[in-house]
């Protein structure tokens, strides 16, 4: 069980100067150079919760986008949620090339993704050390390995699509720098997004399948009298 947050970014502006006549025509810069790119990787410090009743984590579990395999009638013993987060912020060097018009590059890029934290909630009827405490974490812990594995797949593959994004971006006009580097963010957003939306189709799908009346059976029958 997951929330999701959407693409989020911020600008940062680089460097201001003027620019030659010679250069005006084209939006062109005397000296080229790579884009600086970092991204981090978050994932997530595991947190594990056992002072919530059954009916709070159905409280929580229908302010997600999910439901149960079991209805919205039925109340969870364990709950998994974590928040996949992705943002950028772009830096850019922007030359004045007339009274009116600003021409800017990208020269950096700092993105992330990944969780802040992973929260695994466990009814508080059922306490540590006992057979259904430790049957609900084991079921719980599968979802965690779901977020960590998917995280390990996406990352490098977002690492390469923005590298290459970053540095086959074109310099582009505008009347300011801030509507410069809007832009040039906007075009980092468009080659990401699908990606960002994929990695949740994934996560929602790898999740699901761990969530069926068949598994919850099979692992509430190794304890007795829940």
């Amino acid at each position: 069980m997951m929330t999701l947050r959407p693409l989020i970014g911020a600008v940062l502006l680089g460097t201001l100067g003027f620019v030659d006549a010679a250069y005006a025509a084209s939006c062109d810069f005397a000296l080229q150079r790579d884009v600086v790119i970092s991204i981090t990787r978050n994932d997530g410090a595991i947190e594990y919760n056992n002072r919530n009743s059954r009916a709070d984590l159905q409280r929580m579990q229908r302010r997600t986008v999910r439901t149960s395999a079991f209805g919205n009638q039925w109340t969870p013993v364990g709950l998994t949620l974590t928040e996949l987060k992705y943002g950028m912020q772009v830096k850019i060097e922007a030359i004045q090339i007339n009274e009116q018009q600003y021409c800017a590059r990208l020269t950096g890029v700092d993105a992330h993704l990944g969780y802040d934290k992973i929260q695994v909630f466990v009814a508080r009827k059922f306490q540590p050390g006992s057979c259904h405490y430790n049957s609900i974490t084991e079921h719980e812990l599968t979802h965690v390995r779901v977020f960590q594995n998917t995280l390990n797949n996406y990352f490098p593959r977002l690492q390469r699509r923005l590298e290459r994004a970053a540095q086959a971006v074109q310099p582009v006009r505008a009347k300011t720098p801030q509507a410069a580097a809007t832009r040039l963010q906007r075009h980092l957003s468009a080659t990401v997004d699908p990606l960002f939306k994929d990695m949740n189709r994934t996560l929602d799908r790898e999740n699901a399948k761990l969530d069926t009346p068949a598994r919850y059976r099979a692992e509430q029958a190794r304890c007795s009298n829940w």
